[in-house]
């Protein structure tokens, strides 16, 4: 009987070992057909797609996402491509910190440019050494981005605005 046990219960392992790899095969099969569209956030070393819809103020596709934020995480978007948004390699991109977004991160490595007080924006240049930190307290926020591209209408993921609640 233990002998029958213990294959059995080898049967068992086995089964549930090929239903992880199974559940593993299907998850990569999925972020393999992403759409080249969508948008990830990276906080610290989590890895979250971020939703989408219309802003109801500006009339153009905005992402957003609820998360947990920890003081001191780098913070950073990127497509399925794994290319960063807004892009590096390229001059005159970067971020928009409006509102509250501007007490919650700091830019480093960037030449940030302060709006009128009224504004209350700020302009943050990056290259390929900048990075976005989380500054504020460790707490879930919900973060909104709109992607812009340049003026001639070519898509190249140039300035991002951030917002935060």
């Amino acid at each position: 009987m233990a002998k029958k046990t213990v294959g059995s219960t080898e049967k068992k392992v086995t089964k549930k070992v090929s239903a992880v790899k199974e559940v593993k095969k299907a998850e990569k099969k999925e972020e393999s057909f992403c759409n080249p569209h969508d948008l990830f956030i990276f906080i610290g070393d989590n890895k979250e797609k971020m939703s989408s819809q219309i802003s109801s103020i500006y009339g153009v596709e905005e992402y957003f996402v609820t998360a947990s934020f920890k003081k001191g995480n780098t913070i950073c978007f990127k497509r399925c491509s794994e290319s960063f948004v807004p892009v590096k390699e390229k001059n005159n991109c970067g971020y928009t910190l409006v509102g509250k977004a501007k007490q919650y991160f700091k830019a480093e490595k960037a030449l940030v440019a302060y709006g009128e007080p009224s504004d209350d924006q700020e302009y943050v240049y990056i290259n390929s050494e900048s990075s976005l930190k989380y500054v504020g307290k460790d707490e879930k926020h919900t973060l909104y981005v709109r992607v812009y591209d340049n003026a001639s209408g070519v898509n190249n993921d140039r300035w991002a605005v951030i917002s935060i609640i």
